[in-house]
């Protein structure tokens, strides 16, 4: 960090429009979340897809010379160390006799899933495409001789599925590509494998039709490599939609980590790959499987705790050597299938809210209504929705809305009365709050001043929005995109409001102030100084005294929404 101080003072007086209308002192507290009109069709709006882990490492099914593998069993050729002309035999065992597109695709379908998302190529570098840059493809060295993504791209378009695509950015088989070492997965790219690369990415994007999502994975590609395979993908296909798993803050949405789900708001699209067994997600022949209804609820759970928070569900499936999908599997799509036939209207197309978590459950919203998914039902019968204020029209179950169920808005938030007849779900219980004016929601932290009338925001008591960046699984962390606060103002006059901080990069920054914008800038400043310190200061800024004002910052340049602020000293003083 390089030792300095720099300041820029701005003396205009800055007059803010306040975009509230409530005039009610004792709703200073809150803020109204307007209706944001949702776009039909978009990659956000699907909530709930199918992925399908399937190969030759289906075949050995997690067992190697008659000894069973642990670790991920679609990387058996890494935990077994087996010789790859050993596992290039395995091409010739490959004859799917039972693998029928379109009976994967309607069961995708009877789920409730919105598009597939195929292996086309995992880290075995065994492809399930016709590629004519290798040999080591179900086309040419297996006796199916059938291109399975053509297959399956077919059968989606033909019952109204999107189709995407798993590509792995490591090759296990590829001469070009780094020697295996280990199944961190996290190998540089050399130049030739970064060709042989693009030139794949080209066969799928052009010999597929409409791609709706390209899954990268692992490897540790340069930011060079990174840009030039986005670029590509958005010149043959500029909607599909490319995984965060390409490194170097490249992707359109960030993938989680393997079966998890952040536990802070995320601001940008987002999606949890998630496997039906968290040891495995292609087919294991000795995989405990358990209960059926025990997995439905614990994946309907998870569907929820991502679609309520604002994110995208992509379940996989790992079907057997032959094509056969496991019963088991089966079984639990189709239940997922039939609560979402009941209940899909509260996922698709939705979208999280604000409003703070709530015990019993979760929430999701569309324009003029709620959805509450009720996990836990009240022991009297009353559910509470804390931290909002709303003036109900109607509400019911999701599943009858001939039913009225009353309600009053308390001291504690809007108290459903449940002792009526109420279905419930053995899964989730849905209900629908509708309402005609805006919602309006009550922060969980409003900051007041202090005893020397002054507000201070700062890191710890800011609401923070992250996403994620790094060239690679291990190196990608969490960034803080965007920080917001809410806060009280007792006084009518004009406030002086003074920003300070520390960056560990020079940036300039976006302020605003109930939509009023300054810029804050560490750019162009000498080094003469002891410390890495800025400061604007806006002599005059006219808060609200009667509704909650809300000050936000985040990075000027949006072009890389990926970007973490980098601020590691702020303090806001307002007085």
């Amino acid at each position: 960090m390089s030792d300095f101080i720099s300041k820029f003072i701005i003396f205009a007086s800055v007059f803010l429009l306040i975009s509230s209308c409530n005039s009610d002192p004792s709703k200073s507290n809150r803020l109204t979340e307007s209706d944001t009109p949702i776009i039909n069709n978009s990659w956000e709006d699907n909530k709930f897809s199918m992925f399908i882990h399937w190969g030759l490492y289906s075949i050995p099914a997690g067992v190697w010379n008659g000894e069973q593998i642990t670790g991920y069993s679609e990387q058996i050729k890494g935990h077994a160390k087996i010789p790859t002309e050993d596992y290039r035999q395995l091409a010739a065992q490959f004859d799917p006799i039972n693998w029928d597109a379109d009976a994967v695709a309607l069961l995708a379908k009877q789920a409730g899933m919105k598009s597939i998302v195929l292996t086309a190529k995992h880290h075995d570098g065994f492809c399930l495409f016709d590629s004519k840059h290798t040999t080591f493809d179900v086309v040419d060295a297996t006796p199916y001789h059938k291109d399975i993504v053509k297959e399956l791209a077919e059968a989606s378009k033909r019952h109204n599925l999107k189709f995407g695509v798993y590509f792995s950015l490591i090759d296990w088989d590829y001469e070009g590509a780094l020697p295996f070492e280990s199944v961190n997965n996290s190998d540089a790219i050399p130049a030739l494998h970064h060709q042989y690369n693009l030139n794949q990415i080209e066969e799928l994007l052009t010999n597929y039709g409409d791609i709706s999502e390209i899954w990268f994975d692992m490897g540790s590609p340069t930011y060079e490599q990174s840009k030039e395979m986005a670029a590509l993908v958005k010149k043959l296909q500029p909607d599909c939609m490319i995984s965060g798993r390409i490194w170097n803050d490249q992707g359109d949405f960030v993938v989680m980590g393997d079966n998890k789900q952040p536990d802070f708001k995320m601001g940008v699209p987002w999606q949890t790959p998630a496997s039906m067994f968290n040891e495995t997600w292609s087919y294991r022949s000795w995989q405990e499987r358990g209960n059926v209804e025990d997995k439905v609820a614990e994946k309907i759970n998870d569907l929820l705790k991502v679609v309520s928070t604002g994110g995208n569900y992509l379940l996989n499936i790992g079907p057997k050597g032959d094509g056969t999908v496991i019963p088991f599997e089966k079984q639990v799509l189709t239940e997922m299938g039939e609560w979402l036939e009941k209940n899909g209207e509260s996922i698709y197309g939705s979208r999280g809210t604000a409003i703070q978590e709530q015990d019993w459950g979760m929430i999701t919203s569309k324009p003029g209504k709620l959805y509450l998914h009720i996990i836990d039902f009240p022991e009297n019968n009353k559910l509470t929705i804390k931290g909002i204020d709303i003036e109900v029209k109607s509400a019911y179950p999701l599943s009858d809305s001939s039913m009225f169920l009353k309600g009053e808005m308390t001291d504690a938030g809007y108290e459903l009365d449940l002792t009526n007849q109420l279905p419930k779900d053995k899964y989730a219980t849905t209900l629908v709050l509708e309402y005609e004016k805006g919602l309006t929601i009550i922060p969980t932290q409003v900051i007041v001043a202090n005893t020397n009338k002054e507000i201070r925001l700062t890191k710890d008591n800011a609401e923070k929005y992250h996403s994620y960046s790094g060239h690679d699984y291990y190196s990608t962390k969490a960034t803080v995109i965007n920080m917001k606060w809410y806060l009280k103002n007792d006084s009518k006059e004009p406030s002086e409001l003074k920003v300070v901080f520390a960056a560990r990069k020079n940036n300039s920054y976006k302020l605003v102030i109930n939509n009023e914008e300054h810029t804050v800038s560490s750019l162009n400043y000498d080094n003469h100084h002891e410390r890495n310190l800025y400061e604007l200061t806006i002599p005059a800024v006219n808060l609200s005294n009667e509704n909650l004002n809300e000050i936000e910052l985040r990075l000027l340049d949006p072009s890389n929404p990926h970007q973490g602020l980098a601020i590691e000293e702020l303090e806001i003083i307002i007085k």
